[in-house]
């Protein structure tokens, strides 16, 4: 009779493995359009078998575990490339919008135009200086030209605005997000601890991993009792329990902006990819044109002294840089040789531009022309005792073609630097357009990958679904063979 109990415990068991197969199965179905979910598996094992007399009696089958299908090498490979394509999205949206600011691709009314016609009002005034219709005329394309620059200005600013906004929103949300691993890593260890599976809980973790490595660089690694760390740069963010925190700070050496570092240790964060740091480095640094690297005490610089670099980390403090550079150059420049002219009326000429900001340099936002000019008798376009010779406003013509300026080591004059400068930007662009396709493929790829492990497949939910029906019915079927052995022996012995 024993033995008849024993066959029971085995059929029992199968029933109970099959029983925990078929739930499991349910639940992936259930799951299929859930977002991050990844398909679980029961591991069954047979049961240590009893030694009887000679023989070794087998005690049927347990579940083990129930397993999340998934790999980390494809998890961190996914946050890698999403990471990076995260950095490259957001350097491509920033140089689109900074595009549709200084865009003079196909614009017959923008600043290219505009210096053209400035400069050719120059040599209307130089064949007739004493033209009041030239003048006028000068006025007006000079005072249009400093307004497109100075808007220019305004509008770079309101996108360095912007993304300085997202920088400190974004920073908000990486603390949320750590917080919140923190306290799911807290509920899978008393989870795993008492024995359950903490799957549902790792999605969630794994989901908001994702999300975070849109917007940093993250290290991740799992601790011996199965909760997740995550680091930036090498500090900690998630240490099982406990999160750090970043905290947004303006920074010291413009006062304008803000950087991100670590609230404890006021470190700043370091970062190699990611949204955030697009964000930075799209931003750049200060907005104040005293950034152009072009001083007042270059009045008489050349090509040399003003030299724009090309720096994509510091995207938009550069086309600032680059702006600066020719309107400062540009000014003085002009302002050196009207200065030594005469005016109609016989005097030295003074500035033709003049500073909004006499504290700054002249730059893209701090130009005008001088007020004082509304008198145009007071246009310097002769020579000092010239007679109306038109000779200085030929000699600001001759500057407009001369080589002052210098872009990527070759020197150029006025009107094919800021065309360089265009074309550089556009290349930015181009670049951060291809490398957002390039990365696209790339986590297109690795999502594929992930998904063929480890998404749930309803063809082959419905396959186990069959199978395991077919075992739990045919544990039950032993156990009602048994039911039926026991009855009739009872029966038999109750007979005697």
């Amino acid at each position: 009779m024993s033995s008849i109990f024993f066959g029971l415990s085995v059929a029992a068991s199968g029933l109970s493995a099959s029983q925990r197969a078929l739930n499991t199965v349910g639940h992936n179905i259930s799951n299929m359009e859930t977002e991050g979910y990844v398909r679980q598996q029961v591991v069954q094992v047979d049961q240590s078998y009893l030694k009887s007399g000679q023989y070794q009696v087998g005690r049927g089958t347990s579940v083990q575990a129930v397993r999340q299908i998934r790999s980390i090498f494809l998890d961190n490979m996914y946050r890698e490339a999403q990471s990076a394509l995260s950095y490259w999205q957001t350097k491509a949206s920033a140089l689109e919008d900074v595009e549709a600011v200084v865009n003079d691709f196909s614009d017959d009314e923008g600043i290219q135009t505009a210096m053209e016609e400035f400069f050719a009002a120059w040599e209307d005034v130089a064949n007739d200086p004493s033209s009041d219709t030239a003048r006028a005329s000068l006025l007006g394309y000079a005072d249009s030209l400093t307004a497109m620059f100075n808007l220019v200005d305004d509008q770079l600013d309101q996108i360095q605005e912007n993304l300085d906004t997202q920088i400190q929103s974004m920073t908000a949300d990486i603390n949320t997000i750590a917080g919140q691993i923190a306290g799911l890593n807290k509920e899978i260890a008393m989870a795993e601890i008492n024995g359950d599976n903490a799957n549902d809980y790792r999605d969630q973790v794994n989901s908001l991993l994702a999300t975070l490595s849109e917007y940093v660089d993250t290290k991740v690694s799992i601790n011996s009792q199965g909760m997740y760390n995550v680091s930036i740069g090498g500090v900690s963010l998630v240490n099982s329990t406990q999160a750090n925190e970043l905290t947004c700070q303006t920074k010291s050496s413009n006062g304008t902006f803000t950087t991100v570092v670590w609230k404890d240790s006021h470190l700043e964060l370091k970062l190699k990819d990611g949204m955030l740091l697009g964000l930075i480095e799209a931003r750049g640094e200060d907005s104040s044109v005293a950034e152009s690297g072009t001083t007042e005490a270059d009045v008489d610089a050349d090509a040399a002294n003003d030299n724009f670099s090309g720096d994509s980390a510091n995207l938009i403090s550069e086309i600032r840089t680059g702006f600066n550079i020719l309107v400062n150059l540009m000014a003085r420049k002009i302002n050196g040789i009207h200065s030594s002219g005469e005016a109609l009326d016989g005097s030295t000429g003074g500035d033709f531009f003049v500073k909004i900001d006499e504290s700054l340099p002249f730059g893209i936002g701090n130009i005008q022309v001088n007020p004082e000019l509304q008198d145009m008798d007071l246009i310097a376009a002769s020579s000092v005792g010239g007679s109306n010779d038109g000779a200085i406003a030929t000699e600001i013509i001759d500057f407009a073609e001369s080589d002052y300026f210098t872009f990527d080591g070759l020197t150029m004059n006025i009107s094919d630097y800021y065309a360089e400068l265009i074309g550089w930007i556009g290349t930015q662009g181009e670049e951060a357009d291809s490398n957002v396709s390039n990365q696209e493929a790339l986590v297109e790829q690795v999502q594929s990958n992930w998904q063929s492990l480890s998404s749930v497949s309803m063809d082959e939910e419905l396959t186990n679904l069959l199978k395991y029906q077919h075992a739990y019915n045919a544990s039950a079927r032993v156990m009602s063979t048994l039911d039926g052995m026991l009855e009739t022996l009872i029966q038999q012995m109750a007979g005697r």
